[in-house]
């Protein structure tokens, strides 16, 4: 049964972007610009709060922009209700505004350039009512489009209800390079990446070369994993790689699980029965027969060198996305438990130490359940990637 690492090496804080008040770029600008309405209707009543990311220094403004009405950053925590919207031609440029007022402080009321307004983040509690009405570690579809305050807002929440590590491999616009330095490795390394390149609706991972990269494919010895990533580099064990043999020890099918337990506990009597006596012999032979069971199972399930190391590295490729691993097997990140001692243990929703869903086939193909390719979109939103 297949091991597969992570080992975290950093966390960066996600900031958001500075956005320039539409408005006025200088102190005179506005007076020296030509303004005037082009024009205005109502729209129907929604909710707003100002993105403090994007609105430092600005302001809400009377209609045609003549008087400042009170500056954004005293709506901190204010929600604001629209009704109506104007666009607004400054000197060449046009631009949409919504008159909004605070539903607690009638002083908090102007026109505010709509770039600066999101929709009110959830509270704590309808959020942990969303994350629990879903699938186990399975952000749904709403969790995925609420705006970018929510996600900074509740990134700790987040990371520990859905396994999730924090940025780990250097992403520059939702993009890393990879170079894969062992050829051998080729073929697998690109099936990986374009699985997750489909997925994802994105050229996520794109191939670099050897001066230019931020997550570098090569291999190395070992016997305790076949993957590992610690964001700049993603091994795969070459020990493995050059058994011919591998292949028949990793299937992992209800069948072999309930044959490997079965010889464990066999294998326990066999040590306490007396020696010499018929107990002992029975149970040698029991445990042999098992044995030879485990063995024949194991070929029959056994998947193709190909399709299984592709498999690997589309696993580790998803820790360089901010994934940890999860109890289940259906997913490409599953692990056997949350702390396998050899990689960062799991720091999630909850430790384990046997799958969620025992009766379910190992996935150990390069393909990824739904819960890998949300969790994914994310890590996106989070500013993994």
């Amino acid at each position: 049964m297949k091991k597969l690492g992570i080992i975290v090496v950093a966390s960066l804080a996600f900031m958001g972007a500075v956005v320039a008040d539409p408005a006025v770029s200088t102190p005179t600008a506005q007076a020296k610009t030509k303004v005037s309405v082009v024009s205005k209707k109502s729209m129907s009543t929604t909710k707003y709060q100002i993105d403090q990311s994007k609105a430092k220094g600005a302001y809400a403004y009377s209609s045609n922009l003549k008087k400042k009405e009170f500056k954004l950053s005293s709506g901190h925590n204010s929600v604001f209700y629209a009704k109506s919207q104007e666009k607004i031609k400054v000197g060449k440029s046009t631009r949409v505004y919504y008159y909004i007022k605070s539903s607690t402080n009638s002083k908090l009321a102007g026109w505010v350039w709509h770039g600066y307004l999101v929709k009110p983040i959830l509270s704590k509690s309808a959020v942990a009512k969303l994350v629990a009405s879903g699938q186990d570690l399975n952000p749904s579809s709403t969790l995925l489009k609420q705006p970018s305050a929510f996600y900074s807002t509740y990134r700790s929440y987040l990371e520990k209800e859905f396994n999730m590590t924090g940025k780990l491999t250097h992403f520059k616009n939702h993009q890393a390079r990879v170079w894969i330095a062992d050829p051998n490795l080729k073929t697998y390394a690109d099936t990986a990446m374009g699985v997750w390149n489909k997925a994802l609706g994105r050229k996520v991972f794109v191939t670099g070369s050897s001066k230019n990269f931020d997550l570098v494919i090569s291999s190395r010895p070992s016997k305790q994993w076949d993957g590992l990533n610690d964001g700049i580099h993603l091994y795969l064990s070459s020990t493995a790689l050059n058994d011919k043999t591998y292949m028949d020890s990793v299937a992992d099918t209800p069948e072999i699980r309930a044959l490997y337990n079965q010889y464990e506990n066999v294998a326990e009597a066999y040590k306490d029965a007396a020696n010499g006596s018929a107990e002992k012999a029975a149970y040698l032979a029991q445990g042999h027969t098992l044995y030879d069971q485990l063995i024949a199972a194991q070929k029959a399930a056994a998947p193709s060198a190909t399709s299984y190391w592709e498999g690997v590295t589309v696993h580790e490729l998803g820790h360089s996305l901010g994934l940890d691993h999860t109890p289940y097997l259906t997913d490409i990140m599953y692990a056997e438990t949350s702390n396998d001692g050899f990689s960062s243990s799991v720091n999630g929703k909850y430790s384990w130490n046997s799958p969620k869903d025992p009766n379910d086939t190992r996935r150990e193909t390069p393909t990824l359940s739904a819960r890998d390719v949300n969790r994914a979109k994310l890590g996106m939103e989070l500013g993994y990637w």
